[in-house]
């Protein structure tokens, strides 16, 4: 087991990563906008957070998560960001070594780091965290990660995403992971939220969480980010001033909406890293699994080696297209193997149990416009160790779990006589 941990970003104080924008830019865009030293004072009035559990879209680069207002007091509220129901990602309980010790303490910044207040109005100044007097008003997010490989197949990642401030206020925010990895199914949606966090008179937030992935079935992981929501509220009504740069390769994905105003919201990114998997390929993953028997003969005896239910396999895995049969409908042809039919022969082992032996893929002769001649079919004549006959007590549960990975042809026993000795699945054209 492999684990990849990256140097946890230190202290405001010790950053001093850049963006290209050295002073920030009002929402309008009419310039920037100047921050100002404060000197601490005490005597704040408390705010009530309420976190609003609302539906919000999945994220892209520039998507903001929206600060709204609530109650009377204009309490700020962000929206909570589901997370699409990936096959192969599954939630985990966050491991201890990237859970906080205890609160990050709030330091001295380097001047141009971080989000920042703006030219105070009339009242009490914000009550600062430390005795950092000439510091001014500052919010500095930090987000890392630790990725774990299980061999070529899994891969673990526990993010965490923290916002810490040196003077109080209320907050709310919530981390999960973004898929990146270009030509995946679920590119640029969120794959993973973490819990959120609220505070209503303090200056420091957490949201962790965890992810397993499973490489063989998930065609995306390979390249993720880890997204960070923020919504923060100052308690005397201070306006925010600017966004600045961000510490350890940290992003904006979106604006900061609410410059000029108490409220802000925006939406960070930690910038996309690669998790270690291997480019999907689950074919090699069939080729080389017991349970998934792959016949080496065609069973109406004819011979053609190149077109076998094991040879299409390892042709896909190789990279290569499968090979049709000689003496089928459509003669010697080259196909590609339907991705989604291979996730769903590996799902039908790896999430369903089921152990079985396929007859046929691209080869062999069946119908004269099968799938099995584009690749999208295959047939299997054992379920669990026992044949496929009207008397199998697992046809019906494996023909049932087809339809539920994609399948839109499903045929067996009972269906017709060209199906009474075996299950045929096969995916849409």
């Amino acid at each position: 087991m492999a684990t990849t941990t990256p140097p946890r970003p230190g202290p405001a104080a010790e950053q001093d990563t850049r963006v290209d924008t050295a002073r920030p830019v009002d929402r309008a865009g009419r310039g920037p906008v100047r921050s100002r030293r404060r000197r601490r004072k005490s005597g704040t009035r408390a705010l009530t957070l309420v976190l609003a559990l609302a539906l919000a879209g999945t994220l892209g680069y520039a998507v903001p998560a929206y600060a709204g207002v609530s109650g009377d007091e204009g309490t700020p509220s962000l929206p909570a960001r589901p997370a699409v129901a990936a096959p192969g990602v599954s939630g985990l309980a966050p491991t201890d070594a990237i859970r906080p010790a205890g609160r990050r303490l709030a330091a001295s910044v380097p001047s141009g780091t971080g989000i920042t207040l703006g030219e105070p109005k009339t009242g009490p100044a914000p009550r600062m965290a430390t005795d950092a007097q000439d510091d001014p008003p500052t919010c500095v997010p930090y987000i890392s990660r630790q990725v774990t490989l299980n061999g070529t197949a899994l891969a673990r990642v526990d993010y965490l995403a923290e916002i810490v401030c040196n003077f109080y206020l209320a907050g709310a925010g919530q981390a999960y992971l973004i898929e990146r990895s270009g030509g995946a199914r679920y590119d640029g949606a969120v794959i993973a939220a973490a819990a959120p966090f609220a505070f209503s008179s303090s200056y420091y937030g957490y949201s962790i969480g965890a992810v397993l992935i499973d490489g063989r079935i998930y065609d995306g992981g390979r390249q993720l980010e880890i997204g960070f929501d923020l919504a923060l509220q100052t308690l005397d009504g201070t306006p925010w001033g600017g966004c600045f740069a961000l510490p350890a390769g940290q992003r904006y994905l979106s604006p900061c909406y609410g410059l000029g105003t108490s409220t802000l919201s925006v939406s960070l990114g930690s910038g996309v890293f690669s998790t270690g998997l291997p480019a999907h390929n689950p074919a090699a993953f069939i080729r080389d699994i017991p349970a998934i028997d792959l016949l080496t003969f065609h069973v109406g005896g004819q011979s053609d080696p190149t077109s076998t239910a094991r040879q299409n396999i390892v042709d896909a895995a190789a990279g290569l297209p499968a090979s049709t049969s000689d003496f089928s409908h459509v003669g010697r042809t080259s196909v590609n193997l339907d991705l989604d039919m291979l996730r769903g022969m590996l799902s039908l082992h790896l999430l369903d149990g089921f152990t079985f032996r396929v007859t046929a893929i691209a080869g062999s002769r069946h119908g004269a416009n099968s799938r099995h001649y584009v690749g999208k079919a295959f047939d299997v004549d054992t379920i669990n160790g026992t044949r496929v006959t009207t008397a199998n007590p697992f046809n019906q549960a494996f023909k049932d779990a087809c339809r539920a990975y994609g399948a839109t042809e499903v045929l067996g026993p009972g269906d017709d006589a060209d199906h009474a000795t075996h299950v045929h699945c096969a995916w849409p054209r």
